[in-house]
């Protein structure tokens, strides 16, 4: 009965949470890991991928759009409480600022539709481990919440994502073990995510 109140969020375990991160993780890591020269390539022209970035662009706006939306077939709907009567105004302006951003954003676009991306999809499993036992949730937001405050900088300030990841892929050695530390980090989250959450 409660669970017809539950935002779709919400309804998403623990585990299952745990993991498609802990999956995520292991496919990037490894994938930057073991086709070093692919993903090197692919991380120094993200930055100036103008197409990939209004792609994703879009794909924010849409997903934005429908936490928005609030129509009784619409499962991401969320109640924004106070907020609710300014809802068909932002309904209004969501499809305009996305306008604005995509005909208008003449550099960079990706730094800030990867920002944007990761702002909203941070909420997803942070709300499966919310308040939840057991302790090993943790490693759910002790991941995030670093990827929270690098997204807000690349919204803000997008040639920073530029400028990191040049750094990035020129040091072999923070190339390396970062992607090892993920690709660790990615195993434990999945270890945990079959045994303990």
């Amino acid at each position: 009965m409660y669970d017809q109140y539950l935002h779709a969020y919400e309804k998403l375990s623990l585990g299952m949470a745990g993991l498609l991160m802990g999956l995520a993780l292991l496919c990037l890591h490894g994938f930057a890991l073991f086709r070093p020269e692919a993903a090197k390539a692919a991380l120094s022209r993200a930055a100036e991928n103008d197409k990939a970035g209004r792609l994703l662009l879009t794909i924010d706006f849409v997903w934005i759009f429908l936490l928005l939306l609030d129509v009784s077939w619409n499962p991401l709907r969320m109640n924004l409480f106070d907020f609710n009567p300014f809802r068909p105004l932002l309904i209004i302006l969501c499809p305009l600022v996305w306008f604005i951003m995509y005909g208008q954003t003449k550099a960079l676009v990706f730094p800030r539709a990867l920002g944007l991306f990761l702002l909203l999809m941070a909420i997803v499993p942070l709300t499966a481990a919310f308040l939840k036992d057991p302790v090993t949730r943790l490693l759910i937001p002790i991941w995030w919440y670093p990827v929270l405050t690098v997204a807000m900088f690349w919204v803000g300030k997008p040639y920073l994502f530029r400028d990191w990841t040049k750094c990035y892929v020129a040091s072999p050695l923070l190339y390396k073990y970062s992607n090892i530390f993920g690709l660790v980090y990615g195993a434990a989250v999945l270890v945990c995510s079959f045994f303990w959450f």
